[in-house]
């Protein structure tokens, strides 16, 4: 059995599941607040098939790109259980378990597009239905994006959260944008990816693909504690 994490944005997904079947599923919509649900929930899913955690052959979180704070928090519980019981972990990349919805449907280029922060995405381009990734996920600023959509072959499918934060954006270009319905991984293919994983490494690496705020804000708060910027940044390379 296996146990998958992601909240990579604001819904909780978790799953239990093996080759044989999808045995537990839940979705929460908890923005900004899962860390109160998160352990619950897993206690939840392990209860309901009257399991024991060092029972688990393995846990994988997304891993990002996403919410700094969610990717964070499910390593973190991820780790914890893994470190108690040596279970393996895996990381799983958001953008492909998006793009696992409806990439398999159509046929052309499908674009998705994860919110970063005002004005920037998280983009990755994928050729469908195969779902070959086009290049690597990046964090974009909109200005950046016209270049990669002008460079993608047609028809181009556009979906995630970052379409829907910049609608206006997006209005007028020749796109199809898909349901909403897509902007969430469904846990069957979370559960799939699990599968398919690589089980070697000790803690998979979160992807954070820019700097989070406090990095870009680092010598105001420096200041603020009475440290100079070099101070401050020697104590990030010392954690």
């Amino acid at each position: 059995m296996y146990l998958v994490i992601n909240c990579a944005e604001g819904d909780l997904q978790i799953v239990l599941g093996n080759s044989e079947r999808l045995w537990f599923s839940s979705s929460l919509y908890v923005p900004g607040r899962a860390m109160k649900h998160m352990a619950p929930g897993i206690v939840t899913a392990l209860e309901s098939l009257e399991l024991e955690t060092h029972e688990l052959q393995g846990i994988a979180c997304v891993s990002g790109p996403g919410s700094f704070t969610g990717v964070r928090m499910s390593l973190a519980h991820a780790l914890g259980m893994a470190c108690a019981h040596s279970i393996p972990l895996a990381g799983l990349s958001f953008m492909q378990a998006l793009a696992m919805g409806p990439g398999p449907l159509i046929h052309g280029t499908l674009v998705v597009l994860v919110h970063s922060r005002r004005e920037q995405v998280y983009a990755q381009v994928f050729s469908c239905p195969d779902l070959t990734a086009s290049c690597p996920a990046k964090n974009l600023h909109l200005s950046e994006l016209k270049d990669l959509l002008s460079s993608c072959p047609g028809p181009v499918y556009l979906a995630g959260s970052g379409l829907r934060r910049n609608m206006d954006f997006f209005h007028p270009r020749k796109s199809t944008v898909l349901s909403l319905h897509w902007d969430v991984p469904s846990p069957h293919n979370l559960l799939r990816m699990a599968l398919n994983a690589s089980w070697n490494t000790p803690l998979p690496a979160p992807e954070y693909l820019r700097d989070s705020e406090a990095e870009e804000n680092l010598s105001r708060i420096a200041a603020g504690r009475g440290l100079d910027l070099n101070q401050a940044r020697e104590y990030l390379q010392r954690e």
